[in-house]
């Protein structure tokens, strides 16, 4: 048997047996639940050891804050009736008070909550979810550590400690994993060490962002303050775009690698055109994303029907010095002459369609013009839907008539029929199509996302006769089909170019 290591605040038990262990470990236990039990063996050391041995080197490890990376308790008890099934305990700084932060997680959510330590427990006020200090963290983690989880990980700046518990006989085996150190949360490629971050973090963690408040063009389009934050008039405005170009992003990296796109180039930059752009958030982000953060030569085109918006957006690339590479036309989505190269006025077809909540028949011109331009990328969020709502109540066929009594539901349905004959067009004319949600509802009810990348694929006979089965229970030809009737008779003849 391993000799015991006295320490220096309690006697050494007079005998060594199992019996004799199992007895002063019992009186340690309570005397801890007690409050009274307080041993300074207070470091982890591999092999067996006492069960409050382990809690409280556990405890003095946590509260070394500068060296203390994290707590993590896995393992409940199998007759636990709290519910959790791990704990974690790390520091974290809150308006620039250090406080223990407590996760706990069960089936469904995880509960965080704050700890100061003693006697420092009421000295953050409370200003938002999670940002009050509540009882003090000593006693929360003792708390935690006496629940009966059954693994327990302890990492610190020196080392990581794996405790196994064995609470019948209240003693614990200790493992020290050696390939932790401090460092910045990487694998060192070299070492093969992991690294664990040690200190108090930041109480909210920052998101990645796919543009963020030093992005130059959010000051000059008005979304963001002169201190970089976002304006309280323009959140929704900025998440809508955010989340567009992670799509964006997400999107030129699958039609390019599986060469549907050719990736922007020198000798041939990437186009992209920005239909109905306004006042170019989109416009402007896109550039941003591809040029400054991928580094992918760009050509950006943006139209839009107000002559306004054409000079403001003009003026706003002249002073971000993106004038070369940008340029704003005024005209219909249908009808304006876009170009990319000015020495050759001919040079017009765009390799990425954007649109962001084109109106009504808008969004149709914007896929005619993907179409013709046999445009390897589309990225084409719908707004309003009136045309087919119109073509379907003067249609003499309804075919759900209980779908069309009420008014409300009527809108809805020729919102969801309008989008699903655009995405299957695109269908038909080779391209793969997802619709998708690209935000939330609480930012914009108009958050339908239809995604299209040009495979050159023709449509199977299953996909015409859907199409045609739609047209007949409906008893309408929408207006894209209309638009692009000479497309559709040539592929459905197998004489289209795809």
């Amino acid at each position: 048997m391993r000799a015991r290591v006295p320490c220096p605040d309690r006697a050494t038990p007079s005998s060594s047996t199992p019996t004799t262990n199992r007895r002063v470990d019992a009186r340690r236990s309570r005397a801890h639940r007690r409050g009274g039990g307080v041993f300074t063996c207070a470091a982890f050391r591999p092999g067996s050891m006492p069960l409050d041995d382990a809690r409280r080197a556990a405890l003095d490890a946590a509260m070394e804050e500068t060296s203390f990376g994290r707590i993590t308790l896995t393992g409940p008890p199998k007759n636990g009736d709290d519910g959790f099934r791990r704990v974690e305990f790390r520091w974290v700084s809150i308006r620039g008070r250090s406080a223990l932060q407590r996760a706990r997680f069960d089936a469904r959510q995880s509960f965080t909550s704050n700890h100061g330590r003693r006697g420092e427990e009421t000295e953050i006020v409370k200003k938002g979810k999670n940002d009050c200090v509540e009882a003090c963290a000593e006693d929360a983690l003792e708390e935690a550590l006496g629940m009966g989880f059954r693994h327990w990980r302890v990492e610190t700046a020196s080392a990581a400690w794996n405790v196994v518990v064995n609470a019948k006989k209240f003693r614990t085996t200790v493992s020290r994993d050696k390939t932790f150190g401090a460092g910045d949360g990487l694998i060192d490629g070299a070492t093969k060490t992991m690294k664990v971050v040690v200190g108090a973090q930041a109480h909210d963690r920052q998101k990645a962002r796919i543009i963020s408040g030093d992005d130059p063009f959010l000051k000059y389009v008005g979304v963001v303050a002169e201190d970089g934050s976002v304006k309280a008039s323009k959140r929704d405005k900025y998440k809508q775009v955010e989340e567009f170009l992670k799509i964006l992003n997400h999107a030129y990296d699958e039609a390019t690698s599986a060469q549907h796109m050719l990736a922007g180039s020198a000798e041939r930059p990437l186009r992209v055109c920005d239909l109905g752009c306004g006042n170019a958030y989109l416009t402007f982000g896109a550039f941003s994303l591809l040029t400054n953060k991928r580094e992918v030569p760009t050509r950006v085109v943006g139209v839009d029907v107000k002559r306004q918006a054409r000079e403001r957006n003009t003026h706003v690339a002249k002073e971000l010095g993106w004038e070369s590479s940008m340029r704003f036309i005024e005209g219909t989505i249908a009808d304006a002459k876009v170009d990319f190269d000015i020495a050759n006025a001919a040079n017009a077809a765009a390799d990425v369609i954007l649109a962001l909540h084109a109106c009504d028949t808008a969004t149709d011109e914007s896929i005619v013009r993907t179409i013709r331009w046999r445009s390897s990328l589309a990225l084409i969020a719908p707004c309003c839907h009136h045309n087919l709502q119109m073509r379907i109540k003067k249609s003499p066929k309804v075919a759900f008539p209980p779908m069309a009594r009420h008014g409300i539901l009527s809108e809805r349905l020729g919102d969801v029929l309008t989008d699903s004959f655009r995405a299957h067009i695109f269908r038909l004319l080779g391209y793969r199509v997802d619709v998708m949600e690209f935000v939330g509802g609480e930012h914009t009810p108009r958050n339908t996302l239809i995604r299209a990348i040009r495979t050159g694929s023709p449509a199977s006979k299953q996909a015409w006769d859907e199409y045609d089965d739609m047209c007949k229970a409906w008893g309408v030809v929408p207006f894209l089909a209309d638009e692009l009737q000479e497309e559709l008779d040539a592929a459905r003849a197998g004489t289209y170019s795809y």
